[in-house]
Protein backbone atom coordinates (compact mmCIF):
# COMPACT_ATOMS: atom_id res chain seq x y z
CA UNK A 1 0.00 0.00 0.00
CA UNK A 2 1.06 3.42 -0.88
CA UNK A 3 1.63 5.59 2.68
CA UNK A 4 -1.14 7.60 3.30
CA UNK A 5 0.63 10.36 5.53
CA UNK A 6 4.03 12.62 4.65
CA UNK A 7 5.31 12.93 8.06
CA UNK A 8 4.16 11.23 11.20
CA UNK A 9 5.20 12.03 15.06
CA UNK A 10 5.56 9.25 17.45
CA UNK A 11 5.43 10.09 21.43
CA UNK A 12 6.38 8.11 23.83
CA UNK A 13 8.30 8.00 27.18
CA UNK A 14 10.43 5.11 29.26
CA UNK A 15 7.69 4.76 31.71
CA UNK A 16 5.70 3.04 29.68
CA UNK A 17 3.60 0.02 30.25
CA UNK A 18 5.08 -1.97 27.50
CA UNK A 19 8.38 -4.23 29.31
CA UNK A 20 10.59 -3.09 26.52
CA UNK A 21 10.49 0.22 25.12
CA UNK A 22 12.37 -0.30 22.79
CA UNK A 23 11.16 -3.58 21.32
CA UNK A 24 7.91 -2.01 21.49
CA UNK A 25 8.87 1.04 19.05
CA UNK A 26 10.13 -1.46 16.76
CA UNK A 27 7.02 -3.12 16.82
CA UNK A 28 4.90 -0.02 16.18
CA UNK A 29 7.43 1.80 13.64
CA UNK A 30 7.58 -1.39 12.01
CA UNK A 31 3.78 -0.55 11.38
CA UNK A 32 4.03 2.91 11.22
CA UNK A 33 6.48 3.38 8.23
CA UNK A 34 4.10 1.77 5.83
CA UNK A 35 1.58 4.51 6.88
CA UNK A 36 3.77 7.31 6.82
CA UNK A 37 6.93 8.44 4.59
CA UNK A 38 8.78 9.52 7.49
CA UNK A 39 8.55 8.64 11.16
CA UNK A 40 10.11 10.82 13.82
CA UNK A 41 10.35 9.00 17.17
CA UNK A 42 10.07 11.52 19.94
CA UNK A 43 10.81 10.89 23.44
CA UNK A 44 8.73 12.90 26.10
CA UNK A 45 11.40 12.94 29.39
CA UNK A 46 9.05 15.33 31.46
CA UNK A 47 5.61 15.83 32.13
CA UNK A 48 4.32 19.03 29.67
CA UNK A 49 7.01 17.95 26.88
CA UNK A 50 4.15 16.43 24.92
CA UNK A 51 2.80 20.30 25.08
CA UNK A 52 5.67 21.75 24.25
CA UNK A 53 6.62 20.04 20.98
CA UNK A 54 2.85 20.38 20.12
CA UNK A 55 3.64 23.98 20.40
CA UNK A 56 6.87 23.37 18.26
CA UNK A 57 4.42 21.61 15.52
CA UNK A 58 2.00 24.34 15.30
CA UNK A 59 4.77 26.51 14.59
CA UNK A 60 6.64 24.57 12.31
CA UNK A 61 9.80 24.89 14.04
CA UNK A 62 9.78 21.06 14.37
CA UNK A 63 9.04 20.25 10.70
CA UNK A 64 6.95 21.80 8.13
CA UNK A 65 5.38 19.05 6.95
CA UNK A 66 4.17 16.72 9.94
CA UNK A 67 0.48 15.66 8.75
CA UNK A 68 -0.21 13.51 11.68
CA UNK A 69 0.55 12.10 15.24
CA UNK A 70 1.27 9.21 16.90
CA UNK A 71 1.49 8.65 20.78
CA UNK A 72 2.70 5.23 22.58
CA UNK A 73 1.56 5.26 26.41
CA UNK A 74 -1.26 4.86 28.81
CA UNK A 75 -4.26 6.76 29.08
CA UNK A 76 -2.50 9.95 30.83
CA UNK A 77 0.04 9.82 28.35
CA UNK A 78 -2.67 10.20 25.66
CA UNK A 79 -4.15 13.11 27.78
CA UNK A 80 -1.04 14.88 27.37
CA UNK A 81 -1.36 14.89 23.55
CA UNK A 82 -4.61 15.73 23.75
CA UNK A 83 -3.75 19.44 25.76
CA UNK A 84 -1.05 19.88 23.52
CA UNK A 85 -3.33 19.35 20.49
CA UNK A 86 -6.23 21.65 21.77
CA UNK A 87 -4.06 24.02 23.37
CA UNK A 88 -2.39 24.85 20.18
CA UNK A 89 -5.44 24.29 17.90
CA UNK A 90 -3.18 21.52 16.20
CA UNK A 91 -5.81 19.99 13.26
CA UNK A 92 -4.56 16.54 12.82
CA UNK A 93 -4.83 13.46 13.09
CA UNK A 94 -4.38 10.93 16.16
CA UNK A 95 -3.39 7.36 16.13
CA UNK A 96 -3.48 6.07 19.57
CA UNK A 97 -1.35 3.28 20.72
CA UNK A 98 -1.54 1.48 24.00
CA UNK A 99 1.11 1.38 26.33
CA UNK A 100 -0.17 1.64 29.71
CA UNK A 101 -2.77 -0.35 32.36
CA UNK A 102 -6.34 -0.05 30.97
CA UNK A 103 -5.65 1.74 27.30
CA UNK A 104 -9.80 2.59 27.87
CA UNK A 105 -9.89 5.11 25.02
CA UNK A 106 -8.74 2.40 22.67
CA UNK A 107 -11.39 0.36 23.38
CA UNK A 108 -13.66 3.10 22.03
CA UNK A 109 -11.53 3.20 19.07
CA UNK A 110 -11.76 -0.29 18.56
CA UNK A 111 -8.20 -1.00 18.53
CA UNK A 112 -6.46 -4.43 20.14
CA UNK A 113 -4.98 -3.74 23.65
CA UNK A 114 -1.89 -4.91 22.46
CA UNK A 115 0.25 -2.54 21.04
CA UNK A 116 1.85 -4.55 18.00
CA UNK A 117 -1.52 -5.85 17.04
CA UNK A 118 -2.99 -2.07 17.65
CA UNK A 119 -0.57 -0.32 15.33
CA UNK A 120 -1.10 -2.74 12.14
CA UNK A 121 -4.63 -1.97 13.12
CA UNK A 122 -3.83 1.70 12.10
CA UNK A 123 -3.40 0.73 8.69
CA UNK A 124 -6.70 0.02 8.39
CA UNK A 125 -8.20 2.62 10.85
CA UNK A 126 -10.25 5.75 9.31
CA UNK A 127 -9.61 9.17 10.91
CA UNK A 128 -12.97 9.94 12.95
CA UNK A 129 -13.91 13.18 15.11
CA UNK A 130 -14.16 12.78 18.71
CA UNK A 131 -15.92 15.28 21.21
CA UNK A 132 -13.22 16.56 24.11
CA UNK A 133 -14.21 17.36 27.89
CA UNK A 134 -12.83 21.06 29.04
CA UNK A 135 -12.27 21.45 32.53
CA UNK A 136 -11.42 24.96 33.92
CA UNK A 137 -8.24 25.55 32.18
CA UNK A 138 -7.30 21.77 31.10
CA UNK A 139 -9.00 18.79 28.98
CA UNK A 140 -10.02 15.21 29.07
CA UNK A 141 -10.81 12.58 25.93
CA UNK A 142 -12.30 10.58 28.82
CA UNK A 143 -13.92 10.93 32.01
CA UNK A 144 -13.74 13.46 34.91
CA UNK A 145 -14.42 12.03 38.19
CA UNK A 146 -14.39 12.71 42.00
CA UNK A 147 -15.02 10.55 45.17
CA UNK A 148 -14.86 7.37 44.90
CA UNK A 149 -12.86 7.21 41.53
CA UNK A 150 -10.19 8.94 43.47
CA UNK A 151 -10.18 7.20 46.80
CA UNK A 152 -9.36 4.09 44.52
CA UNK A 153 -6.52 6.19 42.15
CA UNK A 154 -5.01 6.96 45.76
CA UNK A 155 -5.57 3.11 47.23
CA UNK A 156 -3.33 1.78 44.03
CA UNK A 157 -0.76 4.33 44.25
CA UNK A 158 -0.08 3.65 47.58
CA UNK A 159 0.39 -0.06 46.60
CA UNK A 160 2.34 -0.82 43.97
CA UNK A 161 0.91 -0.48 39.89
CA UNK A 162 3.62 -1.73 37.93
CA UNK A 163 4.06 -4.92 39.50
CA UNK A 164 0.34 -6.12 39.84
CA UNK A 165 -1.60 -3.74 37.16
CA UNK A 166 -5.20 -4.41 36.72
CA UNK A 167 -5.17 -6.89 40.17
CA UNK A 168 -4.10 -3.95 42.11
CA UNK A 169 -7.75 -1.78 40.86
CA UNK A 170 -9.76 -4.46 42.01
CA UNK A 171 -8.72 -5.32 45.09
CA UNK A 172 -8.64 -1.10 45.58
CA UNK A 173 -11.73 -0.37 44.03
CA UNK A 174 -13.13 -3.51 46.89
CA UNK A 175 -11.48 -1.64 49.78
CA UNK A 176 -12.72 1.48 48.49
CA UNK A 177 -16.05 0.23 48.40
CA UNK A 178 -15.96 -0.63 52.04
CA UNK A 179 -14.73 3.03 52.87
CA UNK A 180 -16.25 5.45 50.99
CA UNK A 181 -16.49 8.80 52.25
CA UNK A 182 -19.45 11.07 51.01
CA UNK A 183 -19.45 15.18 50.49
CA UNK A 184 -22.21 17.54 49.58
CA UNK A 185 -21.91 19.41 45.99
CA UNK A 186 -23.84 21.84 43.90
CA UNK A 187 -24.17 21.22 40.61
CA UNK A 188 -25.53 23.33 37.26
CA UNK A 189 -26.70 21.42 34.63
CA UNK A 190 -26.88 23.45 31.48
CA UNK A 191 -29.08 26.06 33.80
CA UNK A 192 -30.51 23.44 36.37
CA UNK A 193 -29.54 23.21 39.67
CA UNK A 194 -28.95 20.06 41.19
CA UNK A 195 -27.57 19.77 45.52
CA UNK A 196 -27.18 16.61 47.64
CA UNK A 197 -24.50 14.04 49.14
CA UNK A 198 -23.02 11.89 46.93
CA UNK A 199 -19.92 9.15 47.26
CA UNK A 200 -18.99 9.94 43.36
CA UNK A 201 -19.88 11.81 40.64
CA UNK A 202 -18.81 10.75 36.87
CA UNK A 203 -18.51 12.74 33.91
CA UNK A 204 -17.72 10.26 30.89
CA UNK A 205 -16.75 11.18 27.32
CA UNK A 206 -16.20 7.70 26.26
CA UNK A 207 -17.64 4.57 27.32
CA UNK A 208 -15.12 2.85 29.34
CA UNK A 209 -13.85 3.72 32.69
CA UNK A 210 -10.72 1.68 34.34
CA UNK A 211 -10.70 -1.01 32.02
CA UNK A 212 -14.89 -1.52 31.95
CA UNK A 213 -17.72 -0.44 30.19
CA UNK A 214 -20.09 2.23 31.29
CA UNK A 215 -23.24 -0.10 31.36
CA UNK A 216 -25.26 2.77 29.31
CA UNK A 217 -25.52 0.63 25.50
CA UNK A 218 -26.31 4.27 23.85
CA UNK A 219 -22.90 5.95 25.26
CA UNK A 220 -21.72 8.26 22.46
CA UNK A 221 -18.72 9.91 22.44
CA UNK A 222 -19.69 11.86 19.39
CA UNK A 223 -22.58 12.98 20.31
CA UNK A 224 -22.17 16.85 21.62
CA UNK A 225 -23.11 15.91 24.85
CA UNK A 226 -21.28 14.44 28.30
CA UNK A 227 -23.21 11.74 30.32
CA UNK A 228 -22.97 12.82 34.24
CA UNK A 229 -23.83 10.22 36.98
CA UNK A 230 -24.06 10.96 40.14
CA UNK A 231 -24.40 7.83 42.65
CA UNK A 232 -26.87 8.08 45.06
CA UNK A 233 -26.28 5.49 47.36
CA UNK A 234 -22.55 4.37 48.94
CA UNK A 235 -22.58 0.71 49.62
CA UNK A 236 -22.30 -2.53 47.95
CA UNK A 237 -25.85 -2.08 46.87
CA UNK A 238 -24.39 0.30 44.27
CA UNK A 239 -23.11 -2.70 42.50
CA UNK A 240 -26.69 -4.39 41.28
CA UNK A 241 -26.39 -0.67 39.16
CA UNK A 242 -23.31 -0.65 38.11
CA UNK A 243 -23.92 -3.79 36.17
CA UNK A 244 -27.28 -3.51 34.67
CA UNK A 245 -27.19 -2.70 31.05
CA UNK A 246 -29.65 0.11 29.77
CA UNK A 247 -30.01 2.65 27.36
CA UNK A 248 -30.01 6.97 28.65
CA UNK A 249 -33.90 6.88 27.89
CA UNK A 250 -34.89 4.23 30.67
CA UNK A 251 -31.18 4.62 33.02
CA UNK A 252 -33.04 6.96 35.49
CA UNK A 253 -36.24 4.95 35.81
CA UNK A 254 -34.87 1.22 36.20
CA UNK A 255 -31.64 2.95 38.32
CA UNK A 256 -32.20 3.70 41.70
CA UNK A 257 -28.88 4.25 42.67
CA UNK A 258 -26.74 6.46 40.30
CA UNK A 259 -28.45 9.01 38.51
CA UNK A 260 -27.81 10.19 34.63
CA UNK A 261 -28.03 13.20 32.40
CA UNK A 262 -27.20 14.39 29.53
CA UNK A 263 -25.59 17.86 29.54
CA UNK A 264 -23.17 20.14 27.60
CA UNK A 265 -22.07 22.67 30.46
CA UNK A 266 -21.82 21.41 33.89
CA UNK A 267 -20.40 23.80 36.94
CA UNK A 268 -19.64 21.50 40.13
CA UNK A 269 -18.72 22.71 43.89
CA UNK A 270 -18.12 20.81 47.01
CA UNK A 271 -18.44 21.68 50.48
CA UNK A 272 -14.75 21.30 51.17
CA UNK A 273 -11.87 20.90 48.23
CA UNK A 274 -11.79 17.42 46.68
CA UNK A 275 -9.43 16.25 44.30
CA UNK A 276 -10.81 15.11 40.49
CA UNK A 277 -9.49 12.78 38.28
CA UNK A 278 -8.67 13.09 34.88
CA UNK A 279 -8.25 10.67 32.49
CA UNK A 280 -6.59 8.12 35.27
CA UNK A 281 -4.38 11.21 36.89
CA UNK A 282 -5.16 13.56 39.87
CA UNK A 283 -4.71 16.95 38.15
CA UNK A 284 -7.34 19.23 39.43
CA UNK A 285 -9.36 19.60 42.26
CA UNK A 286 -13.29 21.62 42.93
CA UNK A 287 -14.50 23.83 42.01
CA UNK A 288 -15.17 22.75 38.67
CA UNK A 289 -16.01 24.40 35.35
CA UNK A 290 -16.88 21.83 32.35
CA UNK A 291 -18.33 21.56 28.78
CA UNK A 292 -18.60 19.78 25.73
CA UNK A 293 -16.07 20.60 23.20
CA UNK A 294 -17.96 18.33 20.03
CA UNK A 295 -16.23 17.26 17.54
CA UNK A 296 -12.40 18.41 18.33
CA UNK A 297 -10.16 15.98 17.83
CA UNK A 298 -9.71 13.29 14.80
CA UNK A 299 -8.96 10.30 16.34
CA UNK A 300 -8.03 7.13 13.76
CA UNK A 301 -10.33 4.54 14.67
CA UNK A 302 -10.73 1.20 12.89
CA UNK A 303 -14.50 0.29 11.57
CA UNK A 304 -16.31 -2.53 13.57
CA UNK A 305 -16.63 -4.64 10.37
CA UNK A 306 -12.53 -4.98 10.91
CA UNK A 307 -11.86 -5.77 14.33
CA UNK A 308 -11.51 -8.89 13.95
CA UNK A 309 -9.07 -8.95 11.52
Amino acid sequence: MSQQYQHGVLFYHNHSGINDIHQGLGDVTKALTQLCKHVSIQLSESEGDIIDYCESIKAKRYSDDVDVLFILGGDGTVNELINGVMQHDLKLPIGIIPGGTFNDFTKTLNLSPKHDEASQQLLQARPTTYDVIKVNDTYALNFVGLGLIVQNAKNVQAGNKDLFGKLSYIGSTMKTLIHPTSFDYELTVDGETWTGSTAMIIIANGPFIGGSRIPMTDLNPSDGYLDMFVFKKKDFSILNDIFKQRDSMNWNHMTKGIKHALAQKISLSTNQSMDVDIDGEIALSTPLDIEVMPRAVELLTLPAEDTSK
